[in-house]
């Protein structure tokens, strides 16, 4: 289940324009002491300071309840979801 979906307020709508792929070969990182390690490179997300800890907060929260593995099996969806909508999820 991709519970990060969970928090958009609404159903979006649009396209989800998918630039960010997983080959299924990247390692998970070992170091997660930033849970943000877990989403690989975020930088063409541009995202604000603000962005950054809110997203920050929210993996944590995913990583507590589901797992690292589940966090870094999604990480190109929500990615996908955050350039696509502007939504951090």
């Amino acid at each position: 289940m991709i519970s990060f979906l969970e928090r958009c307020k609404a159903s979006p709508q649009g396209t989800i324009r998918f630039l960010y792929h997983d080959t299924g070969s990247d390692p998970m990182p070992a170091d997660v002491s930033d849970p943000l390690a877990l989403l690989g490179d975020i930088r063409l997300l541009q995202l604000t300071a603000a962005q950054m800890e809110t997203l920050r907060s929210l993996v944590t929260e995913d990583l507590h309840r589901e797992g690292a593995e589940e966090v870094w099996r999604t990480r190109a969806f929500r990615k996908n979801v955050i350039h696509s909508f502007g939504m951090v999820v």
